[in-house]
Formats: C-alpha cells, sequence, structure tokens
C-alpha cells in the first residue's frame, strides 16, 4: 500500500475558502459516487470518477491498474455531510471522516485526491490515501 502524501498547494487554501456559487452538486456527487464504486467493490465505477492525474499517479504508485490499485485504498464514508467550493475546486467532507478535493474537467467533476484527512486541528495540509 503506498504512503499517504500530505496534500499541500493551492486546492487546499482555495477549497477552504468557501467562495463560489458554482454547481457544487457535480462535486458531491463524483465524491459520493467514488466512495459508493468503492464500497461495491467496482474498481473501474471508482476508477472513472478519478481525475486523469490521479488515476495516473495512482498506477505508477501502486503498480497495479487502477481498477484494483483503487480497491486496496483505505476510504471511510459515503454520504457528503459538509462541502466548500471556490470557482473550479471543491472539497467535499463525508460522514466517514474523510475530504474528498474535486475539480471540475471538461468531462464534469473528477476527484483529485480521496482518503484525505486534516494533519492537525487547523484542517491543513491533508495526508490522502490518494491524490494527483
Amino acid at each position: 500500500m503506498k504512503a499517504k502524501v500530505a496534500l499541500l498547494g493551492g486546492i487546499v487554501g482555495l477549497a477552504l475558502c468557501g467562495c463560489g456559487a458554482n454547481d457544487t452538486n457535480g462535486a458531491i456527487e463524483a465524491a459520493e459516487r467514488l466512495y459508493s464504486a468503492f464500497a461495491a467493490k467496482d474498481g473501474a465505477a471508482a476508477c472513472e470518477q478519478l481525475s486523469d492525474a490521479t488515476r495516473e499517479q495512482l498506477v505508477k504508485d501502486e503498480g497495479k491498474p487502477c481498477e484494483q490499485a483503487v480497491l486496496e485504498l483505505k476510504l471511510s464514508g459515503k454520504r457528503a455531510i459538509g462541502e466548500q467550493s471556490y470557482l473550479s475546486d471543491a472539497k467535499v467532507d463525508l460522514d466517514g471522516g474523510d475530504s474528498v478535493f474535486v475539480e471540475e474537467t471538461p468531462d464534469g467533476w473528477r476527484v483529485d485526491a480521496a482518503g484525505c484527512k486534516p494533519v492537525d486541528e487547523q484542517e491543513a495540509p491533508y495526508d490522502c490515501e490518494v491524490e494527483s
């Protein structure tokens, strides 16, 4: 299993802003679809929710096809309990304690990082199971 990596960078700052009025339902749906597919052990459906860069990084880190590697992640949650967005990025908090970072792409909302938990009480940076 790959080691968790601290998620630093612009997406955290943008997502925590809580600004914007985009269609965040798409962000929530992408996060929930990933976690639902994971719970159903449907690796192909789970991989469809990942951004291209995240999918490529997962395959590179694990040395396995995405459909297999994604099912080995430690993801917790199923339903969104909160969401913060800014322009084309969002952070979705799930009922199991995970946060998911999502971006709007030409193909719809896709997950950039999943299985994320804050390193300390300040909620940044995050350690994530998978990220681009």
